[in-house]
């Protein structure tokens, strides 16, 4: 369809919008919910919506709308910890972590949980994937400590903390053995948050890293 032509699978409101008004349609949403009809766009929420499957090259990517669709986020949590090996279950959807409040959404091509975080934080410890359409993530260090930020439990003492890490949250000994202790002590520094801080020290306790 040439109206649609050149976009991405993955459309924000305002570039449709832009698009119909420079076609000449006045009566954009009029327009819009026509094309929803006809099969050609769908729509994920409101002013957000992909290409319709006869017309995209390629699958939207959840990744990418995770980042963007409910305002700035990186891809974080169980998703990152699964893919580093970290976690044995595989996640299907995707994590990620934003500045405004947790929420979720399902979408035909998988569902997204936001976990909330402090703003300054939000981006900390993260690397942009530069592939088709991009999307922000968080490095493995602080996909834990993300995971550990938002989980309300924290344990009392350093008994109760392993059986919590290596049995309830099921992380590997082995791969976790290998992250960055520089760099979850320098994240750590970042949360600013007492129960953070106590994570990395029994973190560092149990496998004996030195400062």
């Amino acid at each position: 369809m040439e109206l649609l032509a050149g976009l991405e699978p993955e459309i924000p409101g305002w570039v449709l919008q832009n698009r119909l008004r420079e076609a000449g349609y006045v009566n954009i949403w009029q327009k819009i919910e026509g094309l929803i009809s006809a099969g050609y766009i769908e729509r994920l929420k409101k002013n957000w919506y992909c290409l319709g499957p006869l017309l995209r090259k390629r699958e939207p990517s959840l990744r990418y709308l995770a980042c963007n669709i409910n305002g700035p986020a990186a891809v974080s949590g169980s998703l990152v910890l699964f893919e580093a090996g970290l976690i044995p279950d595989a996640v299907v959807s995707v994590t990620a972590v934003s500045s405004r409040r947790s929420s979720s959404l399902d979408t035909p091509y998988g569902g997204i949980h936001w976990q909330r975080l402090p703003a300054n934080l939000v981006f900390r410890g993260t690397n942009r994937v530069t592939g088709p359409p991009g999307y922000i993530i968080a490095a493995r260090e602080k996909a834990l400590l993300d995971l550990l930020y938002t989980t309300r439990y924290t344990p009392p003492n350093y008994s109760l903390w392993k059986d919590f890490f290596f049995e309830d949250l099921r992380i590997d000994e082995d791969e976790a053995a290998g992250l960055d202790f520089v760099l979850l002590g320098e994240l750590a520094i970042f949360f600013g948050s007492p129960k953070i801080t106590k994570h990395v020290q029994w973190f560092r306790k149990y496998f004996g890293a030195r400062d």
